[in-house]
């Protein structure tokens, strides 16, 4: 309807056209009436719609906050984690047994004089023992003399400032003092054999990964390890899996393996890569170490850029190999391993040890003896800084 009011005329023959005023009043009071109730209807519209908006801008806003809330949560839970495995992975309670050929010492080996140099030990160092048992599986309540032997032993010193990872190869046939419990867990004291089986006298998760630690300590002078990591061969084709195979080009010739020639190990095959051994043959663990040594090398080299892309593959790896592991490595050292190798890692560099083989009469053993100042001097060189 218009807003003008309606002009009446009445028609007078006899004085021509006339206004009806107070119809033209009526008309204008009732359009007038008609537009203010126009403009109440529009801001009761606009009111509602400035309502809605209101509404929405606050479930908005609310949204907001949650999801700010539980990112900082979640970064809050990170490096809480996080610090808790730096104080697990990075604390050294040293107390060494120094042999003669150490000129002097003090604070239970922190500081070592050696041939007329002084050493301070670094303190910005984390160390994991690796530990491949062989065993397709790793026993449960094994009894003790039997729950596997320890074929394959890293320890990987992990500098935290540099980002390097140095990785001392030990010989699963060195010999060292390792103790021996009875079949109830009793301690019958300890006896100079091979130390890879160290690891059978135990429960055949934790106590023997305890027990191998140990005998690895001993073999350090006493010098701690921060944490271990166990698994039998079911793993290694799993963790081999799970970073798309290995690529490896062995440099000697052995059972399916040709030298100079490049291959993807995947499955089985990576097991037999690290595990064959001509046992005819006194000394050949060491070449399967070199096989052992290239292949830890390309598998760092292939792990270590994925987790820089992502820091989950680590947790992956962790979850995937459980089952056919043990280890005192919880989420908080996973947390903080991966944040810092994601980081500042910038290599790895396998370390070997001197020595001979020697055949031990008795049982037709195969011993390995270590050259004990080259190896100390070995352990200078991962565990201390040269004073100045």
């Amino acid at each position: 309807m218009s807003n003008k009011p309606n002009v009446i005329l009445d028609k007078d023959d006899s004085e021509g056209f006339e206004v009806d005023w107070d119809t033209i009043e009526k008309e204008y009071r009732r359009s007038k009436r008609g537009h203010h109730r126009h403009r109440r209807n529009s801001a009761s519209s606009d009111s509602k719609s400035s309502g809605k908006k209101t509404k929405k801008k606050k479930i908005l806003i609310g949204i907001l906050i949650f999801l700010a809330v539980l990112i900082l949560s979640a970064i809050t839970a990170f490096f809480i984690l996080r610090h808790i495995g730096m104080e697990h992975m990075t604390t050294h309670k040293l107390n060494m047994t120094v042999p003669d050929f150490v000129e002097d010492y003090k604070d239970g080996g922190k500081t070592l004089v050696y041939k007329g140099h002084t050493y301070q030990f670094n303190e910005d160092l984390s160390s994991v023992l690796f530990m491949g048992i062989d065993n397709t599986e790793l026993k449960e309540n094994a009894v003790s003399g039997t729950a596997g032997q320890a074929d394959a032993l890293y320890l990987l010193v992990y500098n935290l400032k540099t980002g390097k990872i140095r990785t001392l190869s030990i010989n699963r046939d060195t010999l060292v003092d390792i103790n021996l419990y009875n079949e109830v867990g009793d301690y019958k004291g300890s006896v100079r054999q091979q130390i890879c089986l160290a690891y059978a006298f135990g429960d055949g998760k934790k106590s023997s990964a305890q027990n191998q630690v140990r005998s690895v300590e001993r073999l350090l002078y006493n010098i701690p390890i921060n944490g271990y990591f166990a698994i039998d061969l079911s793993a290694i084709k799993i963790l081999n899996d799970d970073i798309g195979g290995v690529t490896v080009t062995p440099n000697t010739s052995f059972g399916e393996f040709t030298a100079g020639q490049t291959v993807t190990l995947k499955g089985d095959m990576a097991e037999k890569f690290v595990r064959t051994r001509d046992t005819s043959l006194l000394d050949d663990n060491l070449r399967r170490m070199e096989f052992q040594k290239l292949y830890l090398t390309s598998f760092a080299n292939q792990i270590v850029p994925s987790i820089k892309k992502d820091f989950s593959v680590p947790m992956k790896l962790y979850n995937d190999s459980s089952e056919y592991s043990v280890t005192d490595i919880g989420i908080p050292e996973m947390v903080f391993l991966s944040s810092s190798l994601a980081t500042r890692y910038s290599g790895l560099d396998l370390v070997g040890t001197k020595g001979a083989y020697k055949l031990r009469k008795e049982d037709s053993s195969a011993q390995y003896i270590l050259d004990q100042e080259a190896f100390f001097e070995t352990l200078l060189d991962l565990f201390y800084k040269k004073v100045e």
